[in-house]
Order: structure tokens, then sequence, then C-alpha cells
């Protein structure tokens, strides 16, 4: 889902850099003031009062060190004492704040002061259930007998009839996203993919990951090595060189930095390797691709039927951290991404210690106060991985793997998951004609992903300059 440029994603990223900031200069007294230079007194307020605000910046701080409105036991304990404590996402990846969440009504049809209570009345006539009225020349919805089929919306000439959706809700692939007794949403995560698409479209920007980051500086400040894995969509994000990108990451703080895409070129071969021995098979189901953990989410809680499906290769994530682990058996492995999945895929590998996003990183490079584009360039493998770069772009895994087999293959590319598009799939996995199915969550693969810096087009045109 391409990130989107809104004032709650701006505050989410603001808060971002002042932790950070606070954070690298050992300040932590000062993440208390956060909330009040941020809503000072006189200040016109977002919500009912500078106060109300004040509080829903503090949750959301909290959520960034891994503290949810739960974890606060006493309501005196200052921000400060979190920021010195952070668990990172040990407690969870993704936390919906109560006190920000606005109590959206039920998704539902209502008719505007357009409606001209014309004579044809094509919204009354077309309704199945007869929910639609008249009452003093305007037409009148009976929420009580409305089941959402949107006819009378699409008849009305006028465009005089608006659909009201629970933002969140309507987004949610796996209707993970609910809303509790008390009128606020909450997250199933029993359900829950993490594609990220209720935090990029709750306008009161109520949905706060959590932040590894506080986690990883404090193994900086060790003898331990820290070293980051990057994944190859990050040439998207910067609008400079990769030499440049990777030398302003470690001059944040990391003692090496790796591309992931060496280990997409690995995980391509292994791939490949396990399509042509299914090939052998006189009827073979079809081989899903592995490297989106936000898919395999979703297979494991919705489709469960396809996980042998699944390739049993690991993802490039996991293969460059081993490859990693080792050069450097005692490093701290740290990947570096656009996606809130990956967070709890590195949780539970054994070889991947932390995860961060493109959206961390870019606080972190403001708050250190480095300019990427103004770094010296750093030294670059010899062979450089092209094909495991593109992996970053849907169609790049199936594009990788046809190179490696050397022939073409019959494959069903899935460009983000929605009820069509997994209809569409299971039609083709009924059929068994489908060699290869590569499935990324996001609209244009990683180069979507929800905490990309950029929409997906920008990083086209960035990494074909």
């Amino acid at each position: 889902m391409t990130p989107n440029k809104n004032n709650a994603s701006i505050i989410r990223k603001d808060l971002l850099i002042r932790l950070y900031r606070e954070l690298l200069n050992n300040d932590t007294a000062n993440v208390d003031r956060i909330p009040i230079i941020i809503k000072p007194r006189g200040r016109e307020p977002w919500r009912c009062c500078v106060y109300k605000d004040r509080a829903v910046l503090k949750y959301k701080i909290m959520s960034m060190l891994g503290y949810s409105e739960a974890d606060e036991k006493d309501e005196l304990t200052p921000l400060s004492w979190y920021a010195e404590h952070p668990k990172g996402t040990n407690s969870f990846y993704l936390n919906l704040i109560e006190e920000a969440c606005s109590n959206c009504p039920p998704p539902s049809y209502v008719v505007t002061n357009l409606c001209r209570g014309c004579e044809a009345r094509p919204c009354q006539f077309n309704c199945p259930k007869d929910a639609v009225s008249f009452q003093n020349g305007q037409a009148v919805i009976n929420a009580e007998s409305c089941i959402n089929c949107g006819k009378c919306m699409r008849e009305c000439p006028y465009n005089a009839i608006h659909y009201q959706p629970r933002p969140c809700e309507d987004v949610c692939p796996v209707d993970a996203i609910y809303q509790n007794p008390k009128g606020y949403e909450e997250i199933d995560m029993e359900k829950c993919i993490l594609c990220g698409r209720c935090l990029q479209s709750c306008p009161f920007g109520a949905v706060i990951p959590s932040s590894d980051f506080p986690v990883v500086l404090d193994e900086m400040k060790s003898e331990i090595p820290v070293v980051a894995i990057v994944a190859p969509a990050v040439a998207g994000q910067f609008r400079t060189s990769l030499e440049k990108i990777y030398a302003a990451i470690r001059n944040v703080g990391f003692d090496e930095v790796y591309e992931v895409a060496e280990g997409a070129e690995k995980t391509a071969s292994l791939e490949c390797a396990e399509l042509l021995h299914l090939q052998t098979q006189k009827e073979h189901p079809g081989l899903m691709s592995s490297c989106c953990p936000a898919w395999v989410n979703f297979v494991k809680g919705n489709k469960k039927e396809w996980n042998a499906h699944i390739s049993e290769t690991p993802s490039p994530m996991v293969l460059s951290a081993q490859s990693v682990k080792e050069k450097i058996p005692n490093a701290k492995v740290v990947f570096i991404g656009p996606c809130l999945a990956k967070k709890e895929e590195a949780h539970y590998s054994a070889e991947v210690d932390y995860a961060i996003t493109f959206e961390e990183l870019g606080a972190l490079f403001v708050a250190a106060g480095i300019e990427v584009a103004n770094q010296e360039a750093d030294s670059m493998p010899e062979k450089t991985p092209e094909i495991g770069r593109g992996f970053s772009a849907s169609g790049g895994v199936a594009h990788a793997i046809e190179k490696v087999a050397g022939q073409k293959i019959n494959a069903h590319i899935v460009n983000g998951i929605d009820k069509i598009s997994i209809r569409q799939m299971a039609k083709a996995v009924k059929d068994k004609k489908t060699d290869f199915f590569e499935v990324m969550c996001c609209e244009e693969g990683c180069l979507g992903g929800s905490q990309s810096l950029t929409s997906a087009n920008e990083a086209r045109r960035i990494i074909k300059n």
C-alpha cells in the first residue's frame, strides 16, 4: 500500500524523529517534553483540547517503545522511564490506541444535500430491500433495512449518495479489525497479517507500530557488532545511489551493511530447484512463493489448505542473515525494509535479531543529522546481485526464477492481496496449470510497502534514474 501523505503520517514520523534524537543524545529526560513541545497551550487542537492531544501523543510514543495503554500501571510514570526501558517488538508489532480512536459510525450509505428529489427516483426503484423512501422531497435510507449493497449510490444521477466507511475496517483484507462493545476499534492479532493498511488509512493515527530501534541502539553501545541487512527496495527511497545509502546506514551506527539482494539470489536458486523437482511429477499443484511474510500469514490464517503449496525455501532476509552469522557469529543482525510483517518474521527467526522499517530509518537519519545524498559513497561488492535487486517489484521473483531456470515458466502474479485476487488465484490453483505463484501482499510489491518513504511509482523513477 502506497504510504499516505497526510498530517497523521507526518505526526508519526515527527514523533519518531524527536524520540530517536533524544535517545541518540542519551537525554531521555527530554522525551517527557515531546508532547508539550508539539502541542503547547494556545495551539489549535486536533481533538477536543490540547490536553487530549498530549495524552494521545504520549501513548503513541509509548507504543513506539513497545508499551500499550494496558501496560500503564501508573499514569504518573513519565515517558522517560519507558524510553530507558524499551521493549521493542517483544510485546506487539502493531498497537491500536483507544484514546486516539474516534469511534467511527458503522459503514453506511448516506444521502447528501445534493439530492434533487427527482421524478425518476432510481435509488428507490432499484433498492432490493425497499430501504429508500422520500420525505419532504429528499431521499432517506432506512439503516435497519439497508444491506449496504450500494445500488442506490450507483443509480443516483446526481452522485448524491455517499458511502461512509470505517476506514480501517474497509481496507483490511482479512477482517481482522473490528469495533468492540465500547465503540473502539480492536485488532484481532490471530487474524492480522500485518499488511499495514489500517495504519495507513486511519485518519486519527490511532494505529502505531512498535519500534526495535531503541533496543538496537542499546546493542550499538555494547561491544557486540551490529550488522544491517537491507532490502532491495531501499534503492527507491532516498533519491541517491545505493553506495551513499549504505554509507549513511554505516555512519548512523551499524558496523557492517549487507544487501538482502544477495540472499534473494539464493532464494531464487532454491525455489527454482523446488519448482523443477515439482515439474517432474505428473500433476503438480504449483509452487507458491515464500518471500512475503504477510502473504504467508494470510495462508496460515485464511487458506490453510494452501500451506502445502508454500515454498520451503527461506526468505531472502533469513538467507542473508544466515550468511552474516557464518561470517560474524556473534553479530546482532538488523533487517531494514518497507514491511511491518518482517518484524514478526524476524521475531521468530533464529538468524534475525531485529527489524526496522524504512520509515524508522528515515527518521533515524534526520535525528542523527545525516544527509544521505552528502555521504561519501560506500564500497559495493564486485558482483552486483541484479537479479536479487529485482525482488522489490511485483513480478521480480518470477522473473528471477525464469533467469535461473533458463526457461519460461507459467507464472501467476498476485500484485496485492484482496478478495478479487484471491478468488482468481483459487481458480488457478484448481485448474492446476500454473507452475509458480508469486504473491505480494502490497501492490507493486515491496516498492509499495506500507512503511516505505516514497510511492511505488516514485521509487521506480528513482531506481530508473
